[in-house]
């Protein structure tokens, strides 16, 4: 009887943690299909001035894309660059299930120099030294157009916080009539379309 008790008892236990497993996983389930994501939203910081302050963590946010010697002028560059584009990982998360630029999005551009002569290379280029650094940011409370432009390279060093690029400023133009969704170049960047699941038309 004790002996049949305890199976009763044990059979019991198992039924409970199966419906506790398979509870816990619908409701994964559900949040992953709503895409929902208990992670708060990075955004970008504003002195009193309105200047934006170049974030601490931008060398460990997600990396979107490169190019070499991009330039959006007409005449070709006094020298060739590297250019490596990154973004905050929160609105990453949220471009790659959405495929939407949340309120607050910011991409990072850093501009370096390149470089060929250094053992073991026998061909080839790589990146060096940084020559600047430019932030895009989505904020339409703070600029019509919706996003803002940002240079933080200084006379010696990186400058903590920049101001906006003035409005009449050709980074506006360029993007409001080339980018391929939202005013950003997503044709530069085809590891974050494909993250995304988007197509760039």
């Amino acid at each position: 009887m004790r002996r049949q008790l305890s199976r009763t008892r044990w059979f019991a236990f198992l039924l409970s943690a199966m419906v506790t497993a398979l509870a816990v996983a619908g409701a994964t389930h559900l949040a992953a299909q709503s895409g929902g994501d208990d992670t708060a939203p990075v955004m970008p910081r504003y002195d009193a001035d309105g200047a934006l302050h170049l974030p601490d963590d931008y060398l460990r946010w997600t990396f979107v894309g490169a190019s070499l010697g991009l330039s959006y002028n007409d005449e070709p560059p006094q020298r060739e660059s590297f250019n490596h584009t990154l973004m905050e990982p929160t609105a990453y998360d949220h471009f790659v299930r959405t495929g939407e630029f949340r309120e607050g999005t910011m991409l990072v551009l850093l501009v370096r120099n390149t470089e060929a002569d250094a053992m073991p290379a026998r061909h080839g280029r790589f990146a060096s030294d940084v020559l600047a650094v430019e932030l895009a940011v989505k904020d339409k409370e703070r600029v019509e157009a919706g996003w803002a432009y940002y240079d933080f390279r200084g006379a010696a060093n990186l400058l903590p916080t920049a101001q906006p690029q003035p409005p009449g400023n050709r980074c506006y133009a360029c993007h409001i009539d080339h980018a391929a969704r939202d005013n950003v170049f997503l044709q530069f960047y085809p590891l974050l379309a494909d993250a995304a699941g988007v197509t760039v038309d």
